[in-house]
């Protein structure tokens, strides 16, 4: 629809033909297929580019202090031996990728989920299980720095990964199924059930590394953590359906700060679903790559938003999600270009054609105008033009200066 007549945009129309376009998409490769041997291990080797050069972005991000590990859907129905189906997602059917994140959505690393990813070791996948040895793949970014909280949900959780965060300076909770923690001797859920919302226990184990916390809340959740336990109480919200209003329910420590820092993929993924390129094609690999240039947008967007906060710029001053993305594709694709319309010059000299003025200016970004490159002032053979200073109407030629019978605009700093 973006070559229609009746609706056309300038910025598609000027730039590139409708079937150029669908002829590059038809043929978007990032790989050679005749090169790549048809017996890798790696189900994604023909996207593998464009997201080793997202990642390499990401670790160059300085690291906050409470991180999450949580897992992404792209949405595709077509075929993949990758697909997954998770019931409760947004998108059920999709691609995975797991994701390590900032509270505040800024993604600092990331692994595509396959059976056999080759990022993972396999012998140590067989020892923990593949959800802790994601972990242990991701906090590879964290490195020797200290200090840093990370938290992740019961499909990661395992005693012995809590251990060895503990063990490489990481302090680490989450969500934890207890089957997997040797099932501690804590009240039973019937018992648990006659005691008054926010009824919690704990117990840790003999070496102290580890604390489990069992907590009556509308049901009984269990969370692990190496650092902290229920700790200093605090006073929550919850509707009561019996009596029908909100009452105040305490609530431990880590599932305070579980609460607080785990919601960093699910933000990056709502910024991603606002404005998300649809492709209408069953081909994983545009879906994948298309993917790949949102994640990095909003990337770019988080960063942008940190320079801001960084500069003490007000929000009202800044740019929203989708006019980042506007002015970011403008920027792609004038920037470097020769101003006008594609295709043949015509054999004709142009006539020159008088456009009543119009409040205010159309100019292109300062990305644009000073790449250096075909923005030049042009000769406009004597005719006057109107000052660019807003609020001043006095031509800026030399002809009108003598005929308005002053040598300065009369706006005060404007010099035409």
């Amino acid at each position: 629809m973006y070559w229609e007549t009746n609706i056309s945009i300038p910025l598609f129309t000027e730039n590139m033909a409708r079937d150029r376009f669908f002829e590059l998409r038809n043929n978007l490769h990032l790989v050679d297929n005749t090169a790549t041997s048809g017996n890798s291990k790696d189900a994604f080797i023909k996207v593998r580019p464009i997201f080793d050069a997202v990642r390499k972005r990401c670790l160059d991000l300085p690291l906050e202090k409470n991180l999450c590990v949580d897992e992404q859907i792209v949405p595709f129905t077509g075929k993949h031996v990758a697909k997954q189906y998770i019931k409760g997602k947004p998108c059920p059917w999709g691609l995975k990728i797991f994701f390590l994140c900032g509270k505040h959505g800024q993604a600092y690393d990331f692994i595509l989920y396959q059976s056999s990813s080759p990022e993972l070791d396999k012998n140590l996948t067989k020892k923990i299980g593949y959800g802790a040895a994601v972990i242990l793949h991701l906090t590879k970014r964290i490195g020797e720095s200290k200090g840093h909280q990370l938290y992740f949900d019961n499909y990661f959780s395992f005693y012995h990964l809590l251990q060895i965060l503990k063990q490489r300076g990481i302090m680490a909770a989450g969500t934890i199924r207890i089957n997997r923690f040797v099932k501690p001797s804590l009240l039973s859920d019937k018992e648990m059930n006659k005691k008054p919302r926010g009824f919690a226990q704990e117990m840790t184990s003999y070496d102290e590394d580890i604390t489990v916390v069992k907590w009556l809340d509308n049901k009984i959740t269990h969370l692990a953590s190496n650092f902290v336990g229920i700790g200093e109480k605090d006073l929550v919200k919850r509707w009561c359906k019996k009596v029908k209003h909100f009452i105040e329910v305490e609530r431990p420590e880590v599932v305070r700060k579980y609460n607080h820092a785990m919601g960093g993929v699910d933000l990056l993924d709502q910024l991603m679903s606002y404005y998300r390129t649809f492709i209408k094609s069953k081909k994983w690999t545009l879906r994948m790559i298309f993917h790949a240039s949102d994640l990095a947008v909003v990337q770019a967007y988080r960063e942008y938003q940190v320079d801001n906060e960084a500069l003490s710029i007000p929000k009202n001053k800044q740019l929203s999600l989708l006019h980042f993305r506007r002015r970011l594709a403008e920027s792609l694709v004038l920037q470097n270009k020769i101003s006008g319309k594609r295709g043949r010059p015509s054999g004709s000299s142009p006539t020159l054609q008088i456009v009543p003025r119009r409040p205010g200016e159309t100019r292109p970004e300062a990305e644009i105008t000073r790449d250096g490159f075909g923005h030049f002032p042009a000769h406009d053979e004597g005719l006057g033009t109107r000052c660019k200073m807003m609020g001043c109407s006095v031509a800026s030629s030399a002809h009108a200066e003598v005929a308005a019978g002053h040598e300065l605009c009369p706006i005060q700093g404007c010099q035409p």
